[in-house]
């Protein structure tokens, strides 16, 4: 069985975590290196939480067995993806902004979100005033000398707690003030108490201690294939796969998210011997790799080498493939879809995290838009496919329905259906084809199931819905994506880089891939971990349905979503 691990909410995008066995036996802990919902910081490599799931039997674990915990580190932690500050056991406030460095002008204010903002009124030779402002209204201000860390403070329940810290690293005193501020940190002043006893979805508090918080499932939890259950106060989702025992996937609010990283499972590499070193990712470590659960298949590979004497990805070691896989059609009559490429199925493969159907060697591959297996469609109903296709019953008797696919409104292909009769191929496919690089593309097919005819309400039930787009990408041998460059399309696709690569900054591997690290240096070893990404511009719509009311804070969305 797979099961995905979500976490749903308006405005939704998914992300895929792990894949996962949940077959009796399996034990799995889910933590920031390998589930990207939970917070982990790509600057330090900290993460606090963890998800342990051992199960009994297949897809089901039993009471006490699912085990949710937030570790204590330097007086932080992090609670349902986002980080918090300790201010006492049980008891923590939102990292709302954790800032490295930033310049704050006079008239340029630092923006905290939810109406505060830090405000420069002005310097005094090594002296700045720093105005703490909620709506506009000053809610407090101090003098800070050049080099010195300030804060300030809010009182909650008559003990007072730091509110919004930093240290005042430069001051230019000049006709336009300017301070450099680093290490600034911002917390909610509305705290959150966790006590034992108290419930989150089907897991309940076991424990509160100053170096953990623990909730345990206080209730069995069972899953089968096909499954969409909620924990965690419906802040993660488990999906299981539709025929196999395995799982996962991940969401992440956003509400509010114009661009963002999602990040993948970190690798961490020791610089310090004499060895090579090489990071090999697919999409049971991405989670925005393309898999298809229906099939259980994966097609894309990300490979980086590193040579044994520096930090240069050489010539052709930093490597992204994807083999096209072979799959059937769900609708028996386009079986006999007779062209090469589509003929008794289509191929299936990857590309940035997409799925795409190969046309052939050197035709390019095309997005596949659509792959739905009911739908009842109404007569004048319109059924928006993607690309501006449209599919519409146009009449409809006892016996006939007439189809009509259109794009951008204008009627591109009409065709009556005689279930069980008469079809464009076999007796129930309605189907349109069409020329994309020299291949015939059975680019819209559908199976007419039955023609349901009412007194007041018909319909047309259809079923094995499969859509193509009509705009080919063409992945030419020699054309260049990020770092890499496409050296061979067939009979898989893979791309290399042609030049060195340094990889003590992000690379960008393909247009939405990257490789982002930090390094860590302990008892004069050091140690390099890296981590796949995808940069996101999203117009913010509802990928997943609502669930959870749970927001993005105001801080940073990159530092949000990976703790950068």
């Amino acid at each position: 069985m797979v099961l995905f691990i979500t976490i749903p909410a308006e405005g939704a995008i998914e992300q895929r975590g792990q894949i996962l066995n949940i077959s009796a036996g399996d034990h799995h802990i889910l933590n920031a290196e390998n589930c990207p919902g939970f917070y982990y910081s790509t600057t330090s490599g900290t993460y606090y939480e963890s998800l342990e799931l051992t199960f009994s039997e297949d897809g089901f674990i039993e009471t006490g067995d699912a085990i949710y915990t937030c570790k204590v580190t330097s007086g932080s932690t992090a609670f349902f993806g986002k980080k918090y500050k300790v201010l006492e056991d049980g008891l923590i406030t939102e990292s709302l902004i954790s800032s490295g460095s930033r310049d704050l002008q006079r008239g340029n204010d630092f923006d905290l979100g939810n109406g505060r903002k830090l405000v420069l009124e002005g310097v005094n030779g090594n002296y700045a005033l720093l105005d703490f402002q909620k709506n506009s209204i000053s809610i407090t201000n101090k003098t800070v000398e050049e080099g010195s860390k300030f804060n300030f403070t809010t009182e909650v329940d008559g003990t007072e707690y730091v509110m919004l810290e930093g240290t005042l690293e430069k001051v230019l005193d000049s006709k336009d003030p300017i301070v450099r501020l680093k290490s600034v940190n911002h917390y909610s002043d509305t705290p959150i108490k966790i006590e034992k006893g108290d419930e989150y979805g089907r897991f309940e508090v076991t424990a509160v201690t100053n170096k953990s918080i623990e909730l345990k499932n206080s209730a069995p939890i069972r899953m089968q294939p096909e499954d969409h259950i909620t924990i965690l106060d419906d802040l993660i989702d488990l999906r299981v796969a539709d025929n196999v025992y395995r799982a996962c996937s991940y969401n992440m609010t956003a509400d509010t998210i114009k661009s963002y990283k999602i990040r993948g499972t970190s690798l961490t590499v020791n610089r310090s011997d004499s060895s090579p070193d090489s990071c090999i990712w697919t999409a049971d470590s991405f989670g925005m790799l393309f898999y298809d659960s229906e099939y259980d298949l994966s097609t894309e590979r990300l490979e980086m080498s590193l040579d044994a004497e520096n930090d240069w990805i050489s010539e052709g070691n930093l490597v992204y493939e994807s083999v096209p896989v072979k799959v059937a059609y769900e609708n028996p009559e386009m079986m006999d879809y007779e062209v090469e490429w589509f003929n008794q199925g289509y191929s299936v493969l990857g590309w940035n995290g997409k799925e795409y159907a190969h046309l052939g060697a050197d035709k390019g591959i095309v997005n596949i838009l659509l792959e739905e297996d009911d739908r009842i469609l109404y007569p004048d109903e319109e059924y928006d496919l993607k690309e501006g296709y449209t599919l519409k019953v146009t009449d409809l008797d006892s016996d006939n329905a007439c189809l009509t696919l259109s794009r951008n409104n204008l009627p591109v292909y009409s065709s009556i259906i005689s279930p069980g009769k008469s079809a464009d191929l076999g007796t129930h496919t309605f189907l349109y084809k069409k020329e994309l690089n020299g291949v015939e593309v059975p680019l819209f097919s559908v199976y007419v199931d039955s023609v349901i005819q009412g007194k007041e309400l018909s319909a047309v039930n259809l079923k094995h819905l499969l859509h193509f787009s009509d705009s080919p990408l063409e992945l030419n041998y020699g054309k260049r994506y990020g770092e890499l460059t496409v050296v061979e399309t067939y009979p898989k696709l893979r791309l290399e880089n042609k030049h060195a690569v340094w990889s003590g900054s992000d690379i960008n591997v393909t247009e939405d891939i990257w490789i982002g690290m930090f390094e860590k240096t302990t008892s004069g070893k050091r140690s390099v971990t890296f981590y796949p990404y995808m940069n996101k511009v999203e117009t913010v719509e509802s990928i997943l349905p609502s669930v959870s009311g749970w927001s993005i804070p105001a801080m940073s969305i990159e530092e949000y979503l990976t703790g950068a």
